[in-house]
């Protein structure tokens, strides 16, 4: 079927591809986008909540920012790399999990994937709904489905709408987020011992804590970080768009977790979100509104990329069982039942998740996600190089088979050896007991994951491989024809 991408009407803008292969000549965009697709993407209202983990576990603010700093560069530096395999491959990030674990091995790491979306939606309409409420323009239901609803239009519009938007709402986000630091500065709202870093205020603990929570809260982001970057050229440096990618990410998930402990810090009797309102029109009467819309806005951002990446996340699974042709109707419907049922449970959950379950709900993602993400990064690294068959990718008889044994076993051997170095509500493993509560798990899940998962790896026949990979994918763009 012939694309409509060239029809300039409002449904010939609607992105026709989903997990299918993008073409050399379809492939066009601008590094830049790459950082503020991710800043608005992480410099929303829900980040606070992350960053005020480190004050309700009894950190001081000083101690709290370097642990937010430590955290978020740690999960920075594994979500920028996998940015690159966006241009390479020309594919969504979870179709790309298929050499490691197979088309029916990957189906439990895009169950996972579905989940992290979904909840982000729920989470984002339900905060949205809240702050919409406290501005007293509505209730908190009505505004989580609203905002819910316009999410599902931006995802279905797909990649172009949702870069032109994000990259509107950083340039917005970052005017506000400079008044605000600056007028905090001015007015000295921040008592100078909160910013002590002596020794005796340092708690090894509560900094784990903290650090854990900011590198899982951003590594969740792995899972689509390549959805937003696969039609970039296939000859993108590598270098410069994990560069742009990391200041993204960095400076917008940092922003907001560091708003949110300070916020917590002065005012640690309130609701994150109205500490921001009230901090905000300690500068000026109306900042905190201004705040709120504007962080608000980019929540929203994330959720439509959320909805967005828990359609192709469905599409691929889908495919995996049964042979699926990934129209543009297909796309609408996932997106809608990805964002109507996430609309829905967003609209009705009790609001105060932020104080008794996000810590724990980041936490078991980042104990979850280490183990893939270091397959997957060292996959495609170290042992394949980059060299993988898009046609074999969708081949059901191809060269990555239904299971692969290496990555299910390098997963599941991980996980295991992570289990005694867990923190959990119901456990304490044995090290993280003699560690004093000190729960290390994800900084010990991502180096033994890829280790192990190379050590598995040394026994292929990576020249087999590759001579099959170089014929499979011969002619490949003159065959990737459009879509609708």
């Amino acid at each position: 079927m012939t694309s409509t991408r060239n029809d300039s009407s409002l449904m010939g803008q609607i992105e026709t591809r989903s997990i299918d292969y993008v073409p050399s000549h379809e492939r066009k965009g601008r590094l830049t986008d790459q950082a503020t697709i991710w800043f608005a993407g992480s410099a929303h209202l829900l980040s606070m909540a992350t960053g005020a983990i480190g004050i309700w576990a009894g950190l001081n603010l000083g101690w709290t920012l370097v642990a937010l700093a430590v955290g978020t560069v740690i999960g920075t530096a594994p979500v920028s790399a996998h940015a690159t395999q966006g241009p390479h491959l020309g594919l969504p990030q979870l179709v790309q999990s298929r050499p490691q674990f197979g088309r029916y091995g990957a189906l439990a790491i895009w169950l996972m994937a579905l989940i992290v979306y979904w909840g982000y939606v729920v989470f984002g309409g339900n905060m949205l709904g809240a702050t919409a409420e406290q501005l007293g323009v509505g209730s908190a239901p009505i505004w989580a489905i609203i905002t819910g609803l316009i999410a599902v239009v931006l995802a279905i519009f797909g990649y172009q709408w949702l870069h032109v938007v994000q990259r509107w709402i950083s340039i917005a986000l970052i005017v506000v987020l400079v008044i605000y630091v600056f007028g905090l500065a001015a007015n000295g709202a921040i008592p100078a011992s909160a910013w002590d870093l002596s020794a005796g205020t340092f708690q090894i603990a509560p900094f784990f804590i903290q650090v854990s929570a900011a590198a899982a809260y951003q590594l969740s982001w792995a899972f689509f970080v390549s959805d937003y970057s696969r039609y970039m050229p296939a000859d993108t440096p590598k270098g410069k768009i994990i560069t742009w990618t990391s200041l993204g990410l960095f400076f917008g998930v940092f922003s907001f977790e560091a708003i949110g402990a300070v916020c917590t810090a002065v005012l640690p009797d309130e609701y994150v979100i109205s500490a921001l309102a009230i901090t905000a029109d300690g500068v000026f009467a109306g900042l905190g509104t201004i705040m709120l819309i504007i962080g608000g806005a980019g929540l929203l951002g994330l959720m439509a990329m959320c909805v967005y990446g828990g359609s192709l996340t469905i599409i691929t699974a889908m495919d995996s069982l049964r042979k699926v042709l990934p129209t543009r109707q297909v796309r609408i419907w996932t997106i809608l039942l990805v964002g109507l049922t996430s609309t829905y449970a967003g609209a009705y959950m009790p609001a105060d998740y932020l104080n008794t379950s996000f810590w724990t709900i980041l936490v078991v993602l980042s104990y979850l996600m280490a183990p893939w993400t270091a397959i997957n990064l060292t996959d495609f690294f170290l042992v394949r190089r980059g060299h993988y068959s898009i046609r074999e990718m969708f081949s059901r008889s191809g060269i990555y088979g239904n299971w692969n044994m290496r990555g299910i076993v390098a997963y599941l051997v991980t996980f295991a050896i992570m289990i005694p170095f867990m923190i959990l509500p119901f456990y304490t493993g044995p090290v993280a007991t003699a560690l004093g509560g000190v729960d290390i798990a994800f900084f010990v899940g991502i180096p033994v994951g890829g280790i192990l998962y190379w050590i598995l790896c040394l026994s292929m026949d990576m020249k087999a491989e590759r001579a099959i990979v170089d014929k499979a994918d011969a002619n490949l763009d003159a065959d990737a024809k459009p879509i609708s």
